[in-house]
């Protein structure tokens, strides 16, 4: 009874970091595609903590 619980457990938490895995990467790559084929821009940049400041400025004016 123990031996399945873990292995139920194991599978549980298995799904859900593979879930977790899967919605960064498909954030990041939709930074990308949007900052890079829409925005026009170098897609590579997303990574850059210059351009987050200056978005989050334009959001939050003070």
């Amino acid at each position: 009874m123990f031996k399945k619980t873990i292995k139920f457990l194991g599978v549980r938490v298995s799904l859900l970091l593979l879930v977790l895995i899967l919605l960064v990467a498909a954030a990041v790559f939709g930074l990308m595609l949007g900052y890079g084929v829409l925005g026009g821009g170098n897609p590579t940049h997303i990574f850059d903590r210059g351009l987050w400041h200056e978005v989050l400025n334009k959001l939050n004016p003070k």
